[in-house]
This record gives structure tokens, sequence and C-alpha cells, in this order.
């Protein structure tokens, strides 16, 4: 190729390039962009300053909403003076003579069905026990007892404050049904000549 010809074909080349290039920033008007606006930074937040609530455990939130149940004081207060076991006379020399409790139960009373337990105005279950004795000691307490379960008799004993002493009483169940105690108290009341009471069982 004729190099006068194969000049003017770069330097024309070499212009349209350059047309590519300048012609947008010579040419073109510039793009207007939106400009930007900051909203308002929102208010300064109000923190609480008080001091925050004791905590309460759960143990205690239960026991403030738990109504305690009610018992008859006077007839437990009659049960214990009427229990009550002089220092002298020791029944549990005299609790070997008992039956066997599994001898009991008549032929009535096994064909019965159990009766429902029923709670009581603060949702606690009414249920009954046999109070046999009340003793002034934990050892005269705990042979009566030791005693009354070597007969098959679901006995136990449980201390109480009376005129700034600490007395026992020896007790026989809890049960449901009252006329479950009908041939244990006439047993118990023979074997160790005792007055028993049926009372309330405290939970």
């Amino acid at each position: 190729m004729n190099p006068v010809v194969r000049q003017r074909l770069v330097g024309t080349l070499v212009l349209l390039a350059m047309a590519v290039v300048f012609w947008p920033i010579i040419f073109v008007s510039p793009e207007m962009k939106t400009s930007i606006v900051i909203d308002e930074p929102p208010p300064v937040p109000v923190i609480d300053t008080e001091p925050l609530p004791d905590l309460i455990s759960p143990k205690e939130k239960i026991s403030s909403t738990v109504v305690a149940p009610s018992y008859d004081e006077e007839a437990q207060a009659l049960a214990d003076q009427k229990t009550l076991i002089n220092a002298e006379q020791d029944v549990a020399q005299t609790a070997v003579n008992l039956a066997p409790a599994d001898t009991l139960e008549t032929t009535d009373l096994s064909r019965k069905a159990p009766s429902p337990i029923v709670p009581d105005s603060s949702g606690f279950p009414i249920t009954w026990v046999l109070q046999v004795a009340t003793v002034s000691t934990q050892e005269r307490a705990a042979s009566l007892v030791d005693q009354l379960v070597s007969k098959g008799y679901e006995a136990f004993a449980s201390s109480f404050a009376s005129n700034d002493k600490i007395l026992w009483r020896v007790q026989i169940g809890p049960k449901a049904d009252l006329a479950r105690f009908e041939p244990i108290k006439l047993e118990v009341d023979k074997a160790l000549r005792v007055e028993s009471v049926i009372v309330r069982y405290r939970q």
C-alpha cells in the first residue's frame, strides 16, 4: 500500500478514536443528580433511671398465692387433750397385743371402692388420721410408732408446741374414708386402753 495512503488511514482512525472519547465530554450535557436529603436525627431517648424492684423468687411467688388450709384448731386441741398419755403409762409395751392391721378390715370394706378425695376451699385434700396418743418425748412417740408399724399400721409421729412445751402426736393414716378407721379405732382403743380420736390430717 502506498505509504501516503496508509498514513492518511491511520490518521483518520486516530481522529475517529479521539472523537469517540471526547464527544461525550464536549457535546453531551452532564446528568444532574438529585441532591441527598438527610432526615433530622431522632430525639434522644428518655432513659428511666428509677431503681428496679427487688426480684421475687418462684418459691416466694407460689407461697404468696397459695392460701393455707384452715384446720379446726379447737377439735385438734380437744384431741390432744383427750389422747394425752401421762409419763407413767407405757402404751408402747401394750401395743404388742394389737391384732395385725390386715386382719381388721371387714369384707364389706374390702369390697367397697375408696372414697374420692375432696379438696377444701383452699384446694388442699381433706383426709383424716386416727390420733392414738399424745406423749411428752420423742423417744416415747418413736417407740409407739415402731410397735404400731410392726403390726402393719400406717403410724407416724409429729411434734407441736403446747404451753411452751413440745409434745408429740402419734397418728395412724391418713385416709380419705372415715369408715376405714372404724375397725382400727376399736382395736387400738381396746389393746392400748386409750380413747383415740379421728381428726383432719395436717399437710
